[in-house]
């Protein structure tokens, strides 16, 4: 435990579990001392700096992102998720038919937009309707430069090489590592299974994946967090984003309460501690107002690399910490550096 956290390299660990290490790091060292050691082993790795991203769904004094939201099914979804029930999908532009993504892929392009999440809701078994929107996948790439990415939801073999070829650049996955909550939740009680298949098919068709933990699923318990936490490490991505459940009107958690702020923010010095050589990004789903203030600070307490949406008080706490501090009007999932993203080559 204090080669893990005085020194700043991986350390091999195997057959220990997420669940007993954080146990052990809870009694040996104090909240503070945690986020610091977490802090200076984030530092240490990828510098003092601290990336702001600004998505497309969302405006900003003024300025919009480059980055845009479309769902592929509208508002309709078949799984129903606890947690969102089709009320995200609300906000996002529909496309209903292959013409029609592309049509709204090429206007977004031709207004300097620089990619796009495609996404929508999934039918009871968390899959979605990609196999009719390949081709116009396929089209965007060969006639924009667009950075896409999707939402894959859970995918076979053939489906995500399907979505590679069509030019699909990256795949965002939710991680769940509970068992008690792919049933009671997401109501798929099969879902680890599930899960595992959809990321060995994904990362086995060149597809970066990026996975997602959403912090306070349960009706804003931390349940099965550290066990999603174990499953990234099986396969340390390039990066990882934390979100935290929103308590949405419409959906059976509309009257939970998030997760403690601390606790979230715990989860984020464990995550860095595990995962040393893996940037990790506070995404743009979590609640608003002063909790949003406090998780962030919290966030940079802990050396994430990467807020989503952020708030004029964190951009001044960065800067107080010596950090420098970037903006970039992306979604947080890609590239630091929008004149370098990577498109996936489309057949001619």
């Amino acid at each position: 435990l204090h080669e893990l956290g005085a020194a700043a390299r991986p350390i091999p660990m195997p057959g220990l579990r997420v669940e007993s290490l954080a146990h052990a790091l809870r009694q040996v060292v104090g909240k503070s001392h945690f986020a610091a050691r977490a802090q200076a082993l984030s530092w240490e790795r990828f510098g003092r700096t601290v990336t702001f991203y600004l998505p497309g769904v969302f405006v900003v004094d003024g300025r919009r992102g480059r980055y845009s939201s479309i769902s592929i099914t509208g508002s309709a979804c078949g799984l129903r998720c606890d947690h969102c029930s089709g009320e995200l999908l609300k906000a996002m532009p529909a496309v209903r038919t292959p013409s029609e993504l592309i049509d709204i892929c090429l206007r977004l392009h031709g207004q300097g937009t620089l990619g796009l999440l495609v996404t929508g809701g999934s039918d009871a078994r968390g899959r979605l309707p990609w196999a009719r929107f390949l081709g116009a996948l396929a089209d965007v790439k060969r006639r924009t430069a667009l950075h896409l990415s999707v939402h894959s939801g859970m995918v076979d073999a053939p489906t995500a090489v399907a979505l590679r070829q069509a030019g699909v650049d990256q795949a965002n996955l939710d991680i769940v590592g509970s068992e008690e909550t792919w049933r009671d939740v997401i109501h798929l009680p099969d879902g680890a299974a599930l899960l595992d298949a959809s990321l060995d098919a994904l990362r086995d068709a060149g597809i970066e994946v990026v996975p997602h933990v959403i912090a306070g699923l349960h009706g804003g318990r931390i349940v099965g967090e550290r066990g999603a936490i174990e499953i990234v490490r099986r396969a340390p991505p390039r990066l990882l984003s934390f979100v935290v459940m929103m308590p949405l009107p419409g959906t059976p958690m509309a009257a939970a309460t998030p997760p403690e702020v601390e606790d979230v923010a715990r989860l984020l010095c464990e995550a860095r501690l595990l995962l040393p050589d893996t940037e990790i990004a506070l995404g743009c789903a979590r609640p608003r107002g002063p909790y949003r203030w406090a998780l962030e600070r919290l966030a940079l307490d802990a050396g994430v690399n990467r807020i989503a949406l952020h708030s004029d008080e964190s951009l001044e706490y960065a800067r107080s910490l010596g950090l420098t501090t970037r903006l970039i009007e992306t979604c947080c999932s890609l590239p630091a550096d929008p004149s370098r993203l990577a498109h996936s080559e489309v057949p001619a």
